[in-house]
């Protein structure tokens, strides 16, 4: 645990307080438990692709672990290098290109933003981008927490970063739209408030 919490420190100082991804200290916390919750899944030197990397901090965090990665970011201006990673602009999958396949393909907190419509095309494009064997890993709120982010954020407790974005999504469709994939887990998480799921290609 004191490692993990080393690391994400690291990551933080490594993200330079980037002023396009606003955090406040819980946003912080919730973000390093997703981080946490989902590191054990993916293995050693692994390539990996982050949909929704914001300014990378998931990456930063891994340090060392990936053999290579890759995170793509809407809110993203440039394409950001560091070590055997780097970050490039642009929304899943319509603005994404790579000529090798993924071991690992993450999105952590990210379904909530990513309209109904759109989905086939981001299942269809994981399946391109994705190994055989290989898994993607999505975590994702309960829709009941909606209500009570709205208030931390009228609160300025967290800083609610593209909560406008939000429309209640139901994590209960997930199984249907990755339905090529084997439902290897499915977890909740965080006294309920979250939800794991971890989809493998055959």
């Amino acid at each position: 645990m004191q490692n993990a919490v080393v690391r994400f420190l690291k990551a933080r100082k490594g993200s330079h307080g980037n002023p396009r991804y606003p955090r406040k200290l819980l946003d912080e916390i919730l973000e390093y438990l997703r981080f946490t919750k989902v590191e054990p899944y993916i293995p050693e030197s692994a390539t990996l692709l982050d949909i929704g990397a914001g300014d990378g901090n998931f990456l930063r965090y891994l340090n060392g672990h990936l053999q290579s990665a890759v995170g793509i970011d809407s809110h993203l201006k440039q394409t950001i290098k560091f070590r055997t990673c780097h970050l490039v602009p642009g929304v899943f999958p319509y603005d994404f290109k790579a000529e090798l396949a993924f071991d690992v393909i993450t999105m952590m907190a990210v379904a909530e933003h990513i309209p109904m419509e759109v989905f086939p095309d981001v299942a269809q494009a994981c399946w391109k981008y994705l190994k055989p064997g290989g898994q993607v890993i999505i975590t994702v709120q309960h829709p009941r927490v909606e209500g009570f982010l709205d208030l931390l954020k009228d609160l300025r407790i967290v800083e609610g970063f593209s909560m406008h974005e939000h429309y209640g999504f139901n994590p209960e469709c997930l199984p249907e739209i990755f339905n090529r994939w084997t439902l290897k887990k499915r977890e909740r998480w965080g006294f309920g408030c979250n939800n794991l799921f971890i989809f493998k290609k055959p």
